[in-house]
């Protein structure tokens, strides 16, 4: 990716204000992982696809994203 950024939610409410201005079509959630293409959000994992799964089977979801969105 050209950016990657992190806005961690309870901890700087305007980052986490100004991140989630850009996700409308998703209700705010924390955890989640938000990928954008072309300032545009194509995928979220939310909270229920990253709470009490591996780390590792997270990261081949997340891969699995980037595979299909940023050829």
């Amino acid at each position: 990716p050209d950016k990657l950024t992190t806005v961690f939610a309870g901890q700087d409410l305007e980052a986490t204000a100004q991140a989630r201005s850009h996700i409308t079509k998703y209700p705010p959630t924390s955890p989640a992982f938000t990928l954008f293409v072309d300032g545009k959000v194509v995928a979220m994992m939310e909270r229920h696809q990253i709470e009490g799964h591996q780390p590792a089977g997270i990261a081949t979801e997340l891969t699995k994203l980037y595979d299909q969105y940023c050829k």
